[in-house]
């Protein structure tokens, strides 16, 4: 399928990043066999790299009041579009996080906008790209309701052509201003870091969880809820366990990723250059966390089709055909 172009000026009335980063000859939303994987993938990591971009003024913005919608929407995602949303056909995230409790907020006070705290800056030019959870080529606008159904609980889908996809999306093109268009950046993601050769220890991740993180996230993970919880589900500090928080097929419900963001991240004022926690630390308290219980998500075995895309730490059971070894495994390393 081929990929429309549209004009520079329509991508930012009508933001989809979808048409931003080349993935000829695959179309978006074309299921790829596994060679056909390997051949995007390997072009996507191709792509020269270019330094962080620190976001602009809004009001430079092509519609600055549609960046701002998108703002509020990714900042304030309980509040706005949250389960308790006063428009009940607006509630499409399901849990009690904002996008921000994971796209962090920098100096800028924007959502998105940390190196290495999972940042929104390069999206107009990272998307489309390959999906290996469906083997699709997935847009920027396919990731939000990723993370609608997932990180966001049990959420539901966002039409794409709705006003908020478009305030999300005409955010990410703002943010994207200034970019070198198809290259990926500096600072995106989670960084690389070597894993511990041993099992995660989630009892001394509680200890060490009582320590670093208690005094925001709470006992059990369960969250510091606002003062108007009961009207809106707000936290002051959110919830990595329970109802209110991400689901297991989140991708932070893996240990890996939630390993990465911890040691790059937390406690609140550490970054990926100025750490607070080793990555043992940052191990075992995130295997403290994937060990408290969450929503299930529904489905999660048709989750990576392909095994060989899989990652190694999505531990869901029906990977392992009763190989309970292998699924401990999954859950808390060692990964070779």
């Amino acid at each position: 399928m081929k990929i429309q172009r549209l004009p520079v000026c329509a991508l930012f009335l009508f933001p989809l990043t979808s048409v931003a980063m080349d993935t000829s000859p695959f179309g978006v939303e074309q299921v790829l066999t596994p060679a056909e994987a390997h051949q995007l993938l390997e072009k996507q990591k191709a792509r020269p790299v270019q330094p962080w971009v620190e976001p602009g003024s809004i009001d430079s913005a092509e519609d600055p009041e549609l960046v701002k919608y998108g703002i509020s929407l990714l900042s304030d995602t309980v509040k706005t579009i949250g389960p308790k949303a006063s428009n009940p056909a607006m509630r499409y995230s399901g849990n009690s996080l904002n996008c921000s409790s994971c796209h962090l907020k920098g100096a800028s006070g924007l959502p998105g906008t940390v190196p290495h705290g999972l940042p929104f800056v390069n999206m107009i030019n990272d998307y489309p790209n390959f999906r290996a959870r469906e083997m699709t080529v997935g847009s920027a606008e396919d990731r939000v309701n990723g993370c609608m159904t997932r990180s966001q609980g049990d959420g539901r889908p966002m039409p794409k052509g709705s006003k908020e996809m478009r305030a999300i999306q005409a955010y990410f093109a703002f943010l994207g201003r200034g970019t070198k268009p198809g290259q990926a950046m500096e600072g995106t993601g989670l960084p690389v870091i070597d894993f511990p050769q041993r099992m995660a220890d989630p009892k001394g991740g509680e200890a060490l969880y009582a320590q670093f993180c208690l005094s925001c996230h709470q006992a059990q993970g369960l969250g510091l809820k606002s003062p108007t919880y009961a009207q809106d589900a707000s936290y002051t500090f959110p919830p990595l366990a329970g109802p209110d928080s991400f689901n297991d097929g989140a991708g932070m419900s893996r240990l890996k990723k939630a390993t990465q963001f911890i040691y790059a991240n937390m406690p609140l004022g550490a970054t990926a250059k100025t750490p607070a926690l080793t990555v043992e630390q940052a191990y075992d308290i995130a295997a403290y966390v994937e060990s408290l219980p969450r929503t299930n998500k529904p489905g999660r075995e048709k989750d990576f089709p392909v095994a060989e895309f899989r990652p190694a730490d999505y531990p869901v059971p029906e990977y392992f055909d009763g190989d309970a070894a292998a699924l401990e495994k999954a859950k808390y390393g060692p990964f070779d």
